[in-house]
């Protein structure tokens, strides 16, 4: 499984544009990893997770096409997981290739289903929209997917998800945008799994605050406490691979610094530009 983050920071990107702030200052002096787009990831050129605004600049940042993807997972129905205008990029008259572009099945919560139908970039002889419940898995273009409840403030009545996928034996578990998972939610992920998960990209977006009073993201401390709890269920054991993923300029450091906090508990951090190999 390839696997390439093409945004890794929370909805305001990192730096904010309109921020003054001590960590966007420093970040404007670093290198460019320390420059973070809205959250997106490709695994294999043909499946995307999330799609929000940055997925063009996303896709030019790591020179790759999006034309293979035939299959979308949206996490949510945030503006920064769900900018509907994207579908329009697939539409005639702005697709020169569309007639031979890949049908895309879009697996997700009926909220964001029923977002995609409403609007005018809805393109149903080229989408495919595919309601996901929680802990049933989904087989969808070669893939298993197994969708989670996440801990997230959304629309009333919405059941925001993270999500496992498997291929050719390799797991990924993406599960940014939650905060942390309930000890009964932690079993079911358990009872799912064949083997501990091969990587996990889990939300960090609050950093360094030492007390998070917000439920729905985690701290740098909640996410060490979070991989605690998953390997002592086994979700997670001693090869898998751990990332830090999806920050908030507010309460993070520059990339550097970052990866220097989280090197110490053997974590790694996503960049945008990422490419990682299961």
């Amino acid at each position: 499984m390839q696997i390439l983050f093409l945004g890794t920071a929370a909805y305001e990107g990192f730096p904010n544009p309109f921020c003054e702030g001590d960590n966007c200052i420093a970040v404007r002096r670093e290198p460019r990893e320390s420059f973070r787009l809205t959250s997106a990831t490709l695994l294999n050129n043909d499946l995307l997770i999330d799609f929000g605004p940055n997925i063009m600049a996303g896709t030019q940042k790591s020179n790759v096409s999006l034309f293979k993807v035939a299959t979308l997972l949206v996490t949510h129905s945030h503006s920064d997981h769900l900018y509907l205008p994207n579908f329009g990029f697939r539409k005639m008259p702005y697709n020169r290739s569309y007639e031979r572009l890949p049908v895309m099945t879009v697996l997700s919560n009926s909220t964001v289903l029923g977002r995609i139908a409403e609007a005018t970039y809805y393109d149903p002889e080229k989408t495919v929209l595919l309601e996901a419940s929680p802990f049933e898995k989904a087989k969808v273009n070669g893939y298993t997917v197994t969708p989670v409840p996440a801990v997230h403030k959304v629309a009333e009545g919405e059941t925001p998800l993270i999500y496992i996928i498997e291929r050719d034996g390799v797991s990924l578990f993406y599960a940014t945008d939650t905060g942390p998972l309930d000890k009964g939610c932690m079993e079911r992920i358990s009872k799912t799994l064949a083997k501990p998960v091969d990587m996990i990209a889990l939300d960090a977006t609050m950093g360094l605050v030492e007390s998070n009073i917000f439920p729905y993201h985690h701290s740098l401390y909640q996410l060490l406490d979070t991989v605690r709890a998953m390997r002592g269920l086994n979700i997670l054991n001693d090869d898998s691979r751990i990332y830090a993923h999806h920050f908030s300029h507010a309460a993070n450091p520059p990339h550097e610094e970052l990866e220097k906090l989280y090197a110490s508990h053997g974590i790694s951090v996503t960049f945008d530009g990422l490419r990682v190999e299961l």
